[in-house]
């Protein structure tokens, strides 16, 4: 247990909150098919009600010190020159602005998106240089189902914030539901379309959702595949 792994510690527990950014790409997506004046996920307002959970799930009442990445499932547009993303830099550089790490993939997955596994080793260098005693895992993808296990057998525990959620994109139905082998492999699951559901009630969980979508000109050369809305953060620090 971390209480009494750091009982008389007056240091602040080290949380990670890592962020898989192909999960909230679609949970972008489900929200604004539901609702199309959601302009998505503020992740400023996730950075404090994670802060809050953090506290409550692993040191009750003891000071928190949070780092927080976002991993893109996209290659940096800059390197290939590519400026059609213009979009995806500016949302990143609000991610920067909301107090994020941002990581873009090194593999280019133009064709066939999928989660960056650079999450997954760069919260094992974290934990194998103790520079990490709590994680906070935002994904739905199996493909991190190893994290959890591992961290647990160092004495680390992780917080899981997944979504399982069904909505139409185009012609199809898309089912989207967090994988059982990463689920059963967090120390705690928080399923967070229940939380979300909570917005127009719960004063800490009405910061999970920005404001209406603002009537702006769009960038001319967006890509399509990348999801307008989410990049716009309250400009607040």
């Amino acid at each position: 247990m971390l209480e009494s792994k750091f009982q008389g510690n007056t240091a602040p527990l080290k949380v990670g909150l890592f962020v898989d950014g192909f999960t909230m790409r679609k949970v972008n997506e489900y929200y604004r098919s539901a609702n199309p004046e959601c302009s998505g996920i503020n992740f400023l307002g996730l950075k404090h009600w994670v802060a809050v959970q953090a506290s409550r799930y692993f040191w009750p009442g003891h000071a928190i010190e949070m780092m927080a990445h976002y991993y893109h499932p996209y290659r940096n547009p800059e390197e290939d020159n590519d400026y059609r993303h213009r979009g995806m830099m500016y949302f990143s550089d609000e991610l920067k602005k909301a107090g994020y790490d941002v990581h873009f993939a090194g593999v280019n997955y133009a064709n066939d998106l999928c989660p960056n596994l650079e999450l997954k080793e760069d919260v094992m260098l974290y934990a194998q240089y103790h520079q990490l005693h709590a994680l906070v895992l935002v994904s739905t993808q199996g493909q991190f189902a190893t994290v959890p296990q591992t961290l647990a057998s160092m004495g680390i525990q992780t917080l899981l914030l997944g979504w399982n959620f069904v909505y139409h994109n185009r012609d199809r139905e898309v089912h989207w539901h967090t994988d059982q082998d990463l689920r059963r492999a967090a120390t705690y699951f928080v399923p967070m379309e229940q939380i979300m559901k909570k917005a127009s009630t719960d004063v800490l969980a009405q910061e999970l959702f920005l404001s209406p979508r603002l009537k702006i000109k769009a960038y001319r050369e967006v890509s399509s595949g990348f999801p307008r809305g989410t990049s716009r953060l309250p400009l607040r620090q």
